[in-house]
């Protein structure tokens, strides 16, 4: 059977061949072995997170969709590069073989089938279009905080392999509990095991390095069971392996790396977007759902975030039975920043993130800390400002909007607490609250209860004042 890795030869894709002219030449696009893994450069996405080295896998699944804006480099005789523009089709030509083998690959994506798996194409609904919607919100929190601390550790584990250097990677992978790819949680390494096999766990990173298939993960696995057998480790940590495939590999795997969790989440893709998994574990469906998703433009080419997304989907699933997960705390965000306009720096107060800390510090006295919970997945998407969980299970929802009037509040806030509360899937509040800074009128006072009294609607108003405020 054809794989992608047979159409690589010298460096090259030989059976993808573009005419120059000026003098006219016959080149072909350049494979760029990157970070270990096989890459062309597409020179006009440099300006993308991936800075233009685009996997062979996806070039070619890119290819199958009949992408018009593909431009590939080549070099030339003389060592010059070129640009091979697919959209000048009088220019480029394929190979029979490569022609059928991209043609499978359409077949494969469109009908589901457990042999082009890997390869389907996305399909989403309005659930899928939803959830989507609500990770790529500015003001989710894991687009501020997670995504970066996620590139820097695979820029660093990538420049060090390139460096032949895996062994100023090892605690970043082996020890570190929250590498920003996954938090191992109970499942990392005792720090002891780990700095005893140091020697063998640096092995590990560069055979993952050389080889992310899912069949050398299958291989590593079998490793750590033999050392387990000769009473090298306590149990084999599957959680930390996978953890190193998806940081060492991120064009292949998303950061779901428990197994039990990814196999939690694959029926929402199946039902939502098409996905069809593969038999295997869980670095033959992770691999699978990461291609999967790379058809997604929902992502804006950011391979990153598409890998961060499956993690989103889990946190807004509901549990075996039927509850969705809750989980209390509040993590401050910067009360003040900077604005740049009209060459001039300014400073400015973060508005909601300060009502954000009042709300919270309010709730938590009312009905303690481990009740109350800020930025909580509603189940639908989105995510809750601050929300309140009763003894009986019942929730309090809370949507904050700064604004100057409350009626502009109530204006803003009731689309999302409608939605967080009795969209499918959502929370069922027993009471929605408007939260703001601004005083709630006599007019929009007769409003809320108009709402109560003639629809049933539990709702609410709350004002947190905030002094000297001038920001969102």
């Amino acid at each position: 059977m054809t794989s992608i890795n047979d159409f690589i030869l010298d460096d090259q894709l030989p059976d993808i061949t573009y005419r120059t002219i000026t003098p006219e030449e016959l080149v072909h696009p350049r494979v760029i072995i990157h970070g270990h893994v096989p890459m062309v450069y597409l020179h006009n996405e440099r300006g993308r997170p991936h800075k233009g080295f685009v996997p062979v896998d996806e070039f070619m699944r890119r290819l199958a969709r009949q992408e018009s804006d593909l431009v590939a480099t080549g070099y030339r005789a003389n060592g010059r590069q070129t640009s091979i523009t697919f959209n000048k089709t009088d220019r480029v030509s394929l190979s029979p073989r490569l022609e059928a083998f991209l043609v499978d690959l359409r077949t494969a994506g469109t009908t589901g089938d457990k042999a082009g798996a890997s390869q389907s194409f996305i399909t989403p609904d309005t659930e899928a279009l939803r959830f989507v919607a609500g990770f790529m919100n500015p003001e989710n929190p894991q687009l501020a905080y997670w995504r970066p601390r996620y590139e820097v550790t695979v820029a660093a584990i990538r420049d060090a392999l390139a460096a032949n250097a895996a062994d100023s990677v090892f605690e970043l992978i082996w020890r570190t509990r929250d590498n920003s790819v996954s938090n191992a949680g109970q499942g990392v390494m005792g720090f002891e095991t780990a700095d005893r096999l140091r020697d063998r766990l640096v092995g590990v990173i560069e055979d993952v390095a050389a080889d992310g298939s899912p069949a050398n993960f299958e291989s590593i696995v079998q490793r750590f069971e033999a050392w387990r057998n000769d009473g090298d480790i306590a149990s084999v940590p599957r959680l930390l392996i996978a953890r190193a495939f998806a940081a060492i590999h991120p064009e292949r795997y998303h950061t779901t790396v428990d197994a039990s969790k990814q196999d939690r989440i694959i029926p929402w893709f199946a039902s939502h977007t098409g996905f069809s998994p593969p038999e295997g574990g869980w670095a033959d469906k992770a691999e699978a759902l990461t291609a999967h998703l790379a058809s997604w433009a929902g992502f804006g080419g950011d391979a990153l975030l598409r890998n961060m997304f499956p993690w989103f989907v889990f946190e807004q699933m509901r549990d075996s039975t039927g509850a969705l997960p809750f989980r209390s705390g509040h993590t401050s965000r910067p009360a003040v920043g900077e604005a740049q306009g009209s060459g001039q720096t300014r400073a400015i107060n973060y508005r909601h993130n300060v009502i954000q800390d009042q709300l919270f510090a309010m709730l938590c006295a009312r009905y303690g800390e481990e009740a109350v919970a800020t930025e909580h997945p509603t189940g639908t998407g989105g995510r809750a400002d601050a929300l309140v969980r009763h003894p009986d299970g019942c929730y309090e929802l809370y949507e904050i909007k700064p604004a100057s009037t409350a009626a502009d509040a109530v204006r803003q806030a009731m689309g999302q607490l409608l939605e967080y509360g009795y969209r499918f899937g959502g929370l069922e509040p027993v009471l929605l609250h408007v939260v703001s800074d601004a005083p709630l009128d006599d007019l929009t006072s007769v409003f809320l209860s108009r709402l109560k009294s003639q629809f049933g609607l539990p709702i609410d108003y709350l004002q947190v004042a905030v002094e000297n405020a001038d920001g969102p």
